[in-house]
């Protein structure tokens, strides 16, 4: 895969970060995400090929673990599933069934692409083997912020997950397929201190493998001075926009998110059981 001529980027960080407005944005200018996506622009085929490699090691988005110990020979044999996976004609659900005949190829595309997905923070080095020039975008958020997002996300699941009816039929999927359960909500996310434990676990994996092909943004920049911001990621993607379209997709980012927390006195308590985490992040 290394004679491709472009290489993929890879969108990362903690979930709830703002990830999926970096790819929305990016997404705008030119940058290929892919054809199938979920409701936060997640590539369902990557997505599915993470949630894979992740099961492996007994993990998961809210309960990752790193691959470093595993055994050489393994690793080996992963990575050679990747490749006959990434060439198969599963690869549609990346470019879409309707060229499933013309059965495009990864190494054809000529324009800056890749995938979004929180879950990469972790898989990124076996995905490094596979693609050696790959780039990475690890987007990160203030943590209370994170936190207060993704609790307000768990509230909706785990209220939408009580009330879902559970047939046998689901069940037996559920219990047949890694990637699908009866619950969309997290086992072990019941607090903010939870969130914050969950945090710290992906940002000291983004400051483990930095390299000179990632790069860290923060979110909170991208509001503060977002066309600084964007036009460092388009060079790192290579895209090319004229001002006129980069302004006027700048123009629909809203601001106001930007240490949202701090508009809540409530939600200004939690800075001091949270505060080694800030001073960590560096906010």
């Amino acid at each position: 895969m290394d004679t491709n001529k472009t290489h993929p980027i890879l969108l990362s960080g903690m979930h709830r970060s703002g990830t999926s407005m970096v790819t929305k944005i990016l997404n705008k200018c030119g940058f290929i995400v892919g054809n199938k996506l979920d409701s936060n622009n997640e590539s369902l085929f990557f997505q599915r090929i993470n949630i894979w490699m992740m099961s492996l090691l007994g993990s998961s988005w809210d309960s990752p673990k790193v691959f470093d110990k595993i055994n050489k020979e393994i690793r080996e044999d992963i990575v050679s599933q990747l490749r006959t996976i990434i060439t198969s004609r599963a690869n549609t659900l990346y470019f879409g069934w309707s060229k499933i005949i013309k059965k495009d190829s990864f190494s054809d595309i000529t324009q800056p692409w890749g995938w979004k997905d929180p879950r990469n923070t972790f898989t990124v080095d076996i995905w490094r083997e596979v693609f050696p020039k790959l780039k990475t975008i690890h987007i990160i958020r203030h943590p209370i912020d994170t936190s207060v997002s993704l609790m307000e996300r768990q509230r909706k699941e785990v209220e939408l997950d009580i009330k879902r009816k559970k047939n046998s039929s689901n069940i037996i999927k559920a219990l047949l397929s890694i990637s699908h359960t009866n619950y969309n909500s997290s086992m072990i996310l019941n607090s903010h201190q939870d969130c914050f434990d969950l945090i710290e676990l992906y940002y000291d994996q983004i400051i483990r493998t930095q390299s000179n092909q990632n790069i860290i943004i923060r979110f909170e920049d991208i509001l503060s001075n977002p066309e600084v911001e964007m036009i460092s990621l388009l060079e790192h993607c290579g895209i090319s926009v004229n001002s006129e379209k980069l302004n006027q997709i700048l123009s629909s980012i809203d601001t106001s998110r930007k240490y949202a927390y701090r508009k809540k006195e409530s939600l200004i308590q939690l800075e001091q059981p949270s505060q080694g985490l800030i001073d960590k992040m560096g906010y």
